[in-house]
């Protein structure tokens, strides 16, 4: 699943190509995909496009707004000029270069510019659509926790000592924290030197402010290298072109390879929560 650092890549990116495109017909191909009215953007100029936690969100004239979540396997190809270009975002599949609408687009966009579909391969994603203050206000949204940006480092501090659960665990509960995933979750743990199995508070004060900067370091280095592209994380930014923040993992996916800090141990992985973890045996303690 895409992480905050790769929407926010794609709001960057679509953000220079649908300002000021008009929606001519929003058109529902698969109602399971799609929630709330989707003429409310017949019409309407999109004005700005913005991002919470993983979700993206179109905003359009008159008080109106359309968000989306990728899930797995969601994605968003834009066509303009005739054709002749196309960007596309999200998990990447034949659709990124071949004939629109498939078998996985679940709603088109006609704009007067060009069309944009929303497809998804494995119907986990959605779209939902109402007025911005709905969305603003929807119970998925509203059920986010902050983003670490969004938090001072003793905001971080006296969220996290609060939970018993291992700490890798604390820093993906999207109610806790918004937007950090397996892949960053790893990193910061790694970058901190803190096994991901210890409950989170048991972490001291020096701890927990490295975590902090760490978490605060890899997100940042996400969004700078345009995201990752690894085995479990598809990911294709709007042009296409894969982000490369896989080039600059610590840990993560880099299981039997010697840990970065030189330490003479290779990387270990074992699954926590049901995901793959990789850390140090030796730095992370």
């Amino acid at each position: 699943m895409p992480e905050l650092p790769e929407i926010e890549t794609v709001k960057l990116q679509l953000e220079k190509e649908l300002k000021g495109f008009i929606c001519k017909e929003c058109e529902i191909v698969k109602a399971r995909s799609v929630h709330g009215n989707a003429g409310l953007v017949n019409g309407k100029k999109v004005i700005g496009v913005r991002r919470k936690a993983k979700v993206l969100i179109l905003d359009f004239e008159k008080g109106i707004s359309a968000a989306f979540h990728f899930k797995m396997t969601g994605q968003l190809i834009l066509i303009t000029g005739n054709k002749k270009r196309r960007v596309v975002g999200g998990h990447p599949t034949a659709d990124f270069t071949g004939e629109l609408p498939s078998k996985h687009t679940r709603a088109i966009f006609h704009f007067d510019r060009g069309t944009m579909y929303f497809n998804d391969q494995r119907l986990f994603g959605w779209v939902k659509f109402g007025t911005t203050e709905e969305i603003n206000n929807m119970d998925f949204l509203k059920k986010l926790g902050p983003e670490p940006s969004e938090l001072t480092e003793k905001e971080f501090m006296e969220k996290i000592i609060k939970y018993k659960k291992p700490i890798k665990l604390v820093l993906m509960d999207q109610e806790i924290l918004s937007g950090m995933g397996n892949i960053y979750a790893n990193d910061a743990l790694w970058e901190a030197g803190i096994d991901p199995k210890r409950p989170a508070n048991s972490l001291t004060a020096k701890q927990l402010k490295a975590l902090y900067r760490a978490v605060i370091l890899v997100l940042t280095e996400g969004i700078k290298y345009g995201g990752a592209t690894a085995a479990d994380a598809k990911y294709i930014n709007l042009h296409g072109m894969g982000g490369h923040y896989q080039e600059h993992f610590r840990v993560y996916s880099r299981v039997g390879e010697p840990c970065s800090n030189r330490c003479g141990e290779k990387i270990k992985r074992i699954t926590l929560g049901g995901r793959g973890t990789f850390l140090c045996p030796k730095c992370q303690q």
